[in-house]
């Protein structure tokens, strides 16, 4: 019974911070907050170390491109990664930036390289698509 709840929940507040950040380009700590707490309907120890990809995220936004990933898509990564823990967030970030990869190369062709280049998408909706996918799957017995 605490899955499905949490199971729903997790799919309303993951739209509505896609929803969020396609309009306002920001996502909300208390969303963030309010997805991080759905773990404890289900609280597992070995979840906390889905916290790492967060890190590397971070650090990759730091370092790699500094101007590219906000910090509330870090903050959304942290929070989810408490609710289906490591492995489910790896594939999760996997699928994202997957599906961002094949956004950027279907828009190459339509416009000026530069302009391509410089398009800023908003990482949200992606993270929802791709930490959905890897939590239903989990449920479903399809990730260890």
């Amino acid at each position: 019974m605490e899955v499905a709840v949490q199971a729903a929940l997790l799919t309303i507040l993951l739209i509505y911070a896609a929803i969020r950040d396609v309009k306002t380009r920001e996502i909300s700590p208390y969303l963030c907050m309010g997805v991080a707490l759905l773990s404890l309907l289900d609280f597992q120890a070995e979840n906390l170390l889905g916290l790492g990809i967060p890190l590397i995220l971070w650090l990759a936004a730091t370092y790699i491109c500094p101007e590219k990933l906000g910090g509330g898509d870090i903050k959304l990564t942290a929070s989810v990664s408490l609710v289906i823990g490591f492995p489910a967030t790896a594939y999760g970030i996997i699928i994202t930036f997957s599906i961002v990869v094949l956004i950027y190369f279907s828009l190459r062709p339509f416009s000026q390289k530069q302009e391509v280049r410089n398009l800023s998408l908003p990482l949200a909706p992606f993270l929802a698509v791709g930490f959905l996918i890897t939590y239903f799957m989990k449920i479903g017995g399809y990730i260890l």
